[in-house]
């Protein structure tokens, strides 16, 4: 979601429901200042993502504290690609794997690097890397 979309979603809940658009003013404020400090531009759907990803994680370990986030987590989940599932996401793996000439641990930031670019937000970089540690060794 670019940054006019949220906007736009914001002053539409400002008048149903404020608790969320309370939450999207704060999402708007940590793109707005990831932006700032990345060369004081103005704000792109990369910083959207960037801002609900951190604001998930916090709002995750408020709820892990036992602090009561009410609907936070749904409400920034909108905004962040769903992944794909650890079978897909091997699938992948072994695809991409399947095309080396060898299979060779030295090769394994030229495999993360081919997977993010083909697949981007759609992994989950973490367990792609595991998966890969895996195929090469």
């Amino acid at each position: 979601m670019d940054i006019k979309e949220l906007r736009k979603e914001m002053m539409l809940a400002k008048k149903t429901d404020q608790k969320k658009s309370t939450i999207l003013a704060m999402l708007l404020d940590a793109a707005q200042k990831l932006a700032k400090t990345d060369g004081n531009r103005e704000p792109n759907a990369q910083d959207v993502l960037a801002a609900a990803k951190r604001e998930l994680k916090m709002a995750n370990q408020s709820i892990e504290a036992g602090i009561d986030v009410g609907n936070t987590v749904e409400i920034l989940e909108v905004f962040i690609p769903k992944t794909l599932s650890p079978e897909e996401t091997q699938s992948i793996v072994d695809a991409v794997v399947a095309k080396l000439p060898e299979k060779n641990p030295k090769l394994i930031g030229m495999v993360m690097g081919t997977l993010k670019k083909e697949y981007g937000e759609k992994l989950n970089m973490g367990i792609a890397s595991q998966m890969v540690k895996t195929a090469l060794s």
